[in-house]
């Protein structure tokens, strides 16, 4: 009986977690400390009687916050969400609104019955 060898395949194994320090999405200083996870390659072996395959595919990049901001004071909690979800920016919304209704849309919508 044959077997076959497989060829071994080098994975990003030196691509490890590390602390770096992000900017602040409130007050835009470098005074955020995270963790880092970096996109690495890693492998799926399936088997089956008879025959076996590997599939390969690549994680996504993570960033886990460890603290929040010390400048501006926003808690752990909020610079995870605005991560997340992305700040949100109510200047722009106003000047949204107010080149609507320049242009002659209503503010508000109303239905009759």
């Amino acid at each position: 009986m044959k077997r076959k060898l497989l060829k071994k395949v080098e994975i990003n194994s030196e691509k490890m977690p590390e602390n770096i320090n992000l900017e602040c999405l409130f007050c835009h200083k470098m005074t955020i400390s995270a963790i880092h996870y970096p996109s690495v390659l890693q492998t799926k072996v399936s088997r089956a009687a008879g025959h076996t395959s590997t599939k390969f595919y690549q994680t996504k990049e993570k960033y886990e916050i460890q603290s929040g901001c010390s400048n501006c004071g926003k808690s752990q909690k909020e610079v995870e969400k605005a991560m997340k979800e992305g700040k949100e920016d109510v200047d722009k919304e106003k000047r949204i609104l107010k080149r609507l209704k320049e242009q002659g849309f209503p503010s508000e919508i109303t239905t009759k019955f």
